[in-house]
Order: C-alpha cells, then sequence, then structure tokens
C-alpha cells in the first residue's frame, strides 16, 4: 500500500449512469488501484441507492423488520434460518483473499464517505427519516451480508422435497393407491430432461452424464415413501406458522419488499455468419423483477485491471452483466437442484433429540427475537405487531451445517436442508466479478472454473459465441427417489462437482446462435426436484422463433436484434400450444365466432398488444379456456393443491405460489407442461378423462358462458378486456408505477461486437434517491423524474448508449468530476481525513 493514492475521474451521463476511471500508470500499486475503484464504486451506488443498500443489507441479516416492519417477519424469519450469524459473516470476510477484503473495504469507505456528505448537505433519503430509522455506517461485512442473501438464495435451486411429498400423499387420497399416484405423479415432476424439450446445446454436440431419473416404484425404499405421508401436516420449525403464513417453509423465495426479485432472464447470442457486420452481436435480459429503483445497479468501472460498463448489484461491488471492449456477456438462472430436503426421526421425549445413523444426537439451537418497526408497519398500511421468537435449530453432520425447517409433531419427524454451496458465497461472487478483468473466451472460461453457483453464461467476442452451464451438483444416492425427502440414514453425497466441471459449454454451435430463457441445458441432464421444470414446452421456443424469423430476413443488424427482444416479449410463449386444440374443441360445439376469435389472435401471433386500451378477444377467450381447463384436469386429483393461474403479474408476490413478476403466468410453462402432454395423451395418468376432446369442449363451452356473462354479449368480438399490467414494487409505501404487460428483462442491452455499438435500457431510472421535499409528491404519484427518466424509453422499446471505450464514454457523458480518494476506513476514518483535508486548504 503507498501514502498516495491513484486520482479518480467521474463521468455522467444524462441517465445518471457514471464511469469511474482510475489512473493506473505506473507508481501505484495494484492494490491501491483496486481500493480506489472499490472506493468510487460505493461512493456513486451510495449517491443513487442509499438507502436501499441499507434495506438490502438488513434483509441479508435477517433483521430487515425492525426497519421496514411486520411485512419483512417471513423473510427474517428465513434468512435467520438458512443463512449466516453476523459474527459467521464477519468471519466470512477476514479470511477471505486480500482481492476481497481490499475491494469490500474500499466499497465501504466510499459509501461512507457519501454519507458524511448526505448528512453535512442534510440530503439523507427520505425513506430514513419517514421510518425513523438512522443509517448505520457501512461496513464490508454489510457487503458480505448482501451477497450471502442475494447469491445464497437465489444462486441455488431446488429444496422443494417437502411440498413434492405432500402433492404425493394428495394423490395417493384421490387416486387407487401408491402406485397410481407414483406413476400420475411423474407426469408432474420427472426428474430428466425430456428429449423433447429446448436445450441451448443440441444433442449432436453434446451427450450428458450424471443425470437423474424417477426410479421404478417398486426399487424405492419403503422408508422413503412411507415419510412422504409425514408431510401432510407440517408446521414451521421453531415459529409460529402465523408467521409465514401458510407458505411452505422449504421453498427459496423472496418476501416481503423484495418479493418477486430471483435471477430468471433470457439472452441470445448469434455468430458472425448471420449479421450484417459479419462479426457477432448479443443481447442480454437478466429478469430479477421490476423495483422501483432496481436491485441493481449501471456503472462503468476502468481501473485495477477493469475495463467494463454493466450492471452490479446494489450493496455490492462490481460488476456482473456486461461488456468489455473485448467481449460482452449476460447471465441466466441455471436451475440446478443444489439443496436436499433430509428427513430425521426426532426422539419422542425431547425433539431437540435426532436419531442419525442408529445413534440420538442433539441439535444446535439458538433463540432470537425479531422486533417488527412499528413507523414500518405505518408507512406500509399494516398493523404493528409485537416481538416474535424464533428458535433456530441446525443439524450438524459430515461436515455441513444443516438448518431444520420443519416438522410433524404427531409423526416425531424434523426435516432439514442440506445446501452444496454454503459458505461459498463470498469467493463465488468475487470470481463472477472478476469476469471483467479477462481478455479472451478461454481466460473467461477458466475463471468460471469452480463457479460453484447455478447460472448460464452467454457470451460473444468479436470472432465467436459461447455458452457455459455452471453450478454444484451432488451425485446423489441413486436408490433414492430425489423428489422426495430422503430419510437421514440413506441420504448421502458421493461426490460434489463444481463450475464448468459439469462439462457443459459449447462454442459456435452450428445452428449459429444461442437461445436461452432458463431452459435445460441438454437432454437428459437433471431437470431437478421443481414440478413442471424443463418438460415438453418452454418459452424458450418463442425465442427461438422469433430469433428464426429475423434470421430468414437476412442478416441481422442490432436494430434487427432489438426487434427480436420486442417480439419475444410481447407474445405469449405458450398459446401456441393449447390454442388449436382450443379453436378445434369450439368448431365442434358450434362456436363458431369465438374460434375465430381464437384464430385471429393465433394469425397475429399471439400478440398482447392492446388497441384502445384492450387486449384482442383471443387473450380474454385464451385465459378463460385455460383456467377451466385447470379445475377440469387437476382439481379432483389435487384438490386445494391445484396451482392457481395468475395471469395478471403481481406486485406482492404468494411465496407459496411460486408466482411470477413479469408476464405471470402468460409468461412461462410451468403450469402447463401437464396439461399439453395429457392433450397428447403422453402421459401416465388420464388428467383429461378417456377423452381429451370432450374434456376441452366442455371447459371452451363454460369459458363461452363465463365470458358472454362477464362482458354482457355473446357477441365474442367485443370480449376485449382491459390490458395487463406488469407494475414496479418499491421499498417505501409509495406505489411504483405500471406499464403494459412485457415479458423482458428488468435491464436490456444490446451489444454489435465489431462497431462497439451498444444499447441499455434501466427501467424507470438509475437513480433512487428521494429528498425529503420530493417524499409527498412522490406518495401523491409524481415522483421526481430522475426517478423514472427510462420507463418511457422501455414502453417504447427504445435505448440509451452503452458505451465502454473511453472516447465514446466521454462523448456521452454531461458532468466530469473528480474524487479524491481517502484511504482510512470506517466512517470516523473518512470524517477525520476529511476534515484535514479541508484545514489543510484553509
Amino acid at each position: 500500500m503507498s501514502d498516495a493514492m491513484p486520482p479518480v475521474e467521474l463521468l455522467t451521463d444524462a441517465y445518471n449512469v457514471t464511469h469511474v476511471y482510475v489512473d493506473d500508470t505506473e507508481g501505484y500499486v495494484d492494490e491501491d488501484e483496486l481500493y480506489a475503484l472499490s472506493y468510487a464504486n460505493g461512493y456513486v451506488q451510495a449517491r443513487d441507492r442509499l438507502f436501499e443498500m441499507d434495506a438490502l443489507r438488513h434483509i441479508g441479516y435477517g433483521d430487515s423488520a425492525s426497519v421496514l416492519g411486520p411485512m419483512q417477519l417471513q423473510s427474517d424469519v428465513q434468512v435467520r434460518r438458512d443463512l449466516y450469524t453476523r459474527e459467521e459473516l464477519t468471519a466470512q470476510y477476514e479470511t477471505a483473499s486480500t482481492t476481497v477484503q481490499v475491494s469490500l473495504q474500499g466499497f465501504a469507505d466510499g459509501v461512507n464517505r457519501q454519507l458524511i456528505e448526505r448528512l453535512v448537505d442534510r440530503d439523507l433519503p427520505a425513506e430514513f427519516i419517514a421510518l425513523g430509522h438512522s443509517p448505520e455506517p457501512w461496513s464490508p461485512t454489510d457487503s458480505v451480508a448482501v451477497i450471502a442473501y442475494m447469491i445464497g438464495y437465489f444462486g441455488v435451486d431446488g429444496g422443494t422435497e417437502l411440498k413434492n411429498a405432500e402433492t404425493f400423499a394428495q394423490l395417493i387420497d384421490s387416486l387407487d393407491g401408491e402406485r397410481a399416484a407414483y406413476e400420475a405423479y411423474e407426469d408432474l415432476n420427472w426428474l430428466s430432461v425430456p428429449e423433447n424439450h429446448y436445450t441451448t446445446i443440441d444433442d449432436a454436440e453434446l451427450t450428458v452424464a450424471g443425470g437423474e431419473s424417477v426410479p421404478n416404484y417398486d426399487t424405492v425404499p419403503d422408508e422413503q415413501i412411507a415419510l412422504t405421508h409425514a408431510a401432510t401436516d407440517t408446521t414451521p420449525w421453531g415459529v409460529d406458522s402465523d408467521v409465514l403464513d401458510g407458505a411452505t417453509p422449504s421453498v427459496r423465495r423472496a418476501i416481503g419488499a423484495l418479493s418477486g426479485f430471483r435471477w430468471g432472464s433470457n439472452a441470445l447470442a448469434v455468430d458472425g455468419d448471420h449479421t450484417e457486420t459479419d462479426t457477432p452481436m448479443l443481447f442480454g435480459g437478466p429478469q430479477m423483477g421490476y423495483f422501483e429503483p432496481p436491485v441493481i445497479h449501471e456503472i462503468g468501472l476502468h481501473g485495477a485491471g477493469f475495463d467494463v460498463s454493466g450492471v452490479g448489484v446494489v450493496g455490492t461491488p462490481g460488476v456482473v452483466i456486461g461488456r468489455t471492449p473485448e467481449f460482452a456477456w449476460s447471465v441466466t438462472s441455471g436451475y440446478d437442484d443444489q439443496v436436499d430436503t433430509i428427513a430425521v426421526e426426532l426422539h419422542p421425549e425431547d425433539r431437540h433429540r435426532y436419531r442419525w445413523n442408529g445413534e440420538w444426537r442433539r441439535m444446535e439451537t439458538e433463540t432470537v427475537v425479531h422486533r417488527p418497526s412499528v413507523l414500518g408497519a405505518l408507512g406500509n398500511g399494516d398493523r404493528p405487531q409485537g416481538a416474535v421468537e424464533q428458535e433456530i435449530a441446525r443439524i450438524e453432520e459430515r461436515g455441513d451445517s444443516m438448518p431444520v425447517i420443519a416438522w410433524n409433531p404427531d409423526e416425531r419427524i424434523a426435516w432439514c436442508q442440506r445446501t452444496t454451496t454454503r459458505g461459498d458465497e463470498l469467493a463465488g461472487v468475487f470470481q463472477w466479478a472478476e469476469l471483467g478483468r479477462q481478455d479472451s473466451f478461454e481466460e473467461f472460461e477458466t475463471q468460471l472454473a469452480e463457479f460453484p453457483f447455478t447460472f448460464n453464461f452467454i457470451y460473444a467476442d468479436e470472432e465467436e459465441i459461447a455458452y457455459v452451464h455452471t453450478g454444484s451438483v451432488p451425485d446423489r444416492n441413486d436408490a433414492l427417489d430425489h423428489r422426495f425427502p430422503a430419510p437421514g440414514s440413506t441420504h448421502r453425497w458421493e461426490s460434489i462437482t463444481t463450475g464448468t466441471g459439469l462439462t457443459m459449454s459449447v462454442r459456435d454451435p452450428e445452428q449459429g446462435y444461442i437461445a436461452q430463457w432458463n431452459n435445460a441445458p441438454v437432454a437428459g441432464w437433471r431437470a431437478g426436484d421443481v414440478a413442471g421444470r424443463w418438460g415438453s414446452i418452454h418459452r424458450v421456443e418463442l425465442l427461438d422463433r422469433v430469433t428464426q424469423d429475423a434470421i430468414d430476413d437476412g442478416p441481422l443488424s442490432i436494430d434487427d436484434l432489438a426487434g427480436i427482444v420486442r417480439n419475444a416479449a410481447t407474445r405469449s410463449p405458450i398459446a401456441n400450444a393449447t390454442t388449436p386444440a382450443f379453436i378445434d374443441a369450439a368448431r365442434e360445439a358450434g362456436l363458431d365466432a369465438l374460434s375465430d376469435e381464437l384464430e385471429q389472435w393465433a394469425n397475429e401471433a399471439y400478440t398482447w398488444h392492446t388497441e384502445n386500451g384492450r387486449h384482442h378477444p383471443g387473450v380474454a377467450i385464451w385465459e378463460t379456456v385455460r383456467r377451466e381447463l385447470q379445475e377440469l384436469a387437476f382439481e379432483k386429483e389435487l384438490g386445494d393443491l391445484v396451482p392457481p393461474l395468475q395471469f395478471n403479474p403481481p406486485t406482492d408476490i404468494d411465496l407459496d405460489k411460486n408466482e411470477d413478476p413479469h408476464a405471470g403466468d402468460h409468461g412461462r410453462a410451468l403450469r402447463d407442461v401437464t396439461l399439453i402432454d395429457a392433450l397428447a395423451e403422453r402421459t401416465n395418468h388420464e388428467w383429461l378423462g378417456e377423452t381429451p376432446t370432450d374434456t376441452v369442449r366442455t371447459a371452451v363451452e363454460r369459458a363461452r358462458n363465463s365470458l358472454a356473462d362477464r362482458f354482457g354479449t355473446d357477441d365474442p368480438t367485443a370480449w376485449r378486456m382491459d390490458g395487463r399490467t406488469t407494475g414496479f414494487k418499491t421499498i417505501s409505501a409509495a406505489d411504483g408505477p405500471e406499464i403494459g404487460l412485457v415479458n423482458r428483462g428488468s435491464w436490456n442491452f444490446l451489444v454489435s461486437l465489431d462497431t462497439g455499438a451498444g444499447r441499455s435500457i434501466l427501467p424507470p431510472g438509475n437513480s433512487g434517491h428521494l429528498s425529503v421535499g420530493e417524499l409527498i409528491g412522490t406518495v401523491r404519484g409524481s415522483p421526481p423524474d430522475r426517478l423514472t427518466d427510462q420507463l418511457e424509453l422501455y414502453e417504447r422499446f427504445e435505448y440509451k448508449p452503452f458505451p465502454v471505450e473511453r472516447a465514446a464514454v466521454a462523448d456521452n457523458a454531461c458532468h466530469q468530476d473528480t474524487l479524491s480518494v481517502v484511504r482510512q476506513s470506517g466512517i470516523n476514518g473518512q470524517a477525520f481525513a476529511l476534515l484535514t483535508r479541508w484545514l489543510r486548504r484553509q
């Protein structure tokens, strides 16, 4: 570490996107450059998102209800149970590499510099005042808490075994015994990616090893089948079930202020044979929910070996998706099953003792008290709530710490969860953030060699396109059915394969492009334990169709790439699979006018476009028939467990219903796969009866009657319902803006690698700072323009510049500033250093 710190220049454009430049000339050591870059990163991010950063760190610590009110209790209960204590998070920082420590400390000091300036200027974000909450100084551990939550919750998948067991038990009750139920359940949850699923890698280019499949019913251990019955009467461990409001305690989902956040996403890389520049192009659309302000922050970082533009996660340093002068990359969720639920027998007289390998052992327990903020409750329109006590219990076995999530008091069974990535969050995130320092695909792929979280990386440079699937998946006991909880006596992981060790990647595929929308990497791979995942229909097929159409029209321009984004975002990706059957059924029922409207909507490519604020009649018809079929197909067998269809994207997500904030059930196939397979008569159970066409006709006739009553006319041409909307969720009490129904990225960017042209859009805006004087107007629906300055562009599918080269950044900049970097840790250190510097200038 040297005495003099490198100078930092800030270039900011009209949309409040700042590029940080650190002088990396000789004379400064690498550590100082990294510290200065991270310092400026924290300073700029806190300028735009100070309150959001504060909220996220409290969410990561599991004490956010003390700031935001009782709406956060469910989140805090799960975080305290599943993740880490403050002491554990601090230990992770203290044992991290020098690079990680320097980056996090620099980031924290930059945040505190901004906090001091806000305090001096009396310009703290208004949310702090409204909540009666004073922001604490930022520490490196605060970023570790955000990282642990963001990737520890959303960088893994699986853990739905308890919910699966409940569904299986319901089928046993409604069908003729266990064997019939087992066969029917395979229609809902199949473990192995089927041959008719659209995969990113073609079978001819990769044959996968290490897949999983549903075992024959006769080979599943009796103990495991018997344990599924206990799942019908579970209660959360250590907390009143009312606190979780009936939600399945085993499923990792964002709740409360961040409900709707997840790593979804689509992306497309096209090789040079199909572009007008003869070099690759790429678009990325990370789908992380819609928030005001977004949970990601756009920035450029130039120095300390980085030369990158893109987005980072609020509360953390770095860029995780974006571009360099050499390449561009985007990311989608990989959905590998990395969480196992394990059933253990409890002692008949002491619930804290469990049987493991034939011995009674004691859980590690801790009691915490959650105290929801009264002002937070009032600000969100909730009733104030008293303190909530939670007992946290962990089973420590095989070197793993496994939280106990639920139990059945009558059956004396408890369930705990084992995760392949526990403790890997901090190192993993910095492996990811270092991608912006690489210069080629070989270096890019090497950087991901040990990356343990489940994602798909889509890459393009001037010469090639590529795809890499990462994760950390265990080699499980193949005698068990991995859709259901494993008995503690037989659960085991023989080994764990991580990162590029999964050997699922492809470079320059023969078809000339790589399309990804959270679909499976390759046939035969593990579909995981989530019901409906990776089946015979998938939304990525729409992205593939519109890409093929664009390529057929000639070499692609960057405008054509933008057109692909628009077409994929504004059309139903699933209606094409069922609508032909609906049309035929309507014709057979003599409902020609209804059939005509469906045909017209199909001819318009199932668009969600509105005319005078109303959808084409085909939308209302399709939705209503689909709802009727949901009841006819599944209610008898599944009863109250039938997944409800939510076509209007909710801003407040129901944890137990696995809802989607982008386009609801219009935008994904999770609820449709089994129905479509039943229509094709390729299911084990006859979900649509002996004659599926008759059941479809019944659904169409019911829908016709329902729609006639709803619209007050028998004329289907008049069945134009109000346009569906997608809403933005705010952490504060104010309502966020709404836009017409779309299924696209929370941030979109497009890059032409040869020309260097780049475009991006981050709705509603990159700035999230709200002053006290602006709070009342915002609550009344009139926020300052800077909070939503990209919203209209986003609605029109227009973009702002997305430069990375210095000359392009400078041409696009509106403001230039110099930031003096002060290497003094903590808020007191920053305040003292700034005061000393000010006195020297007097």
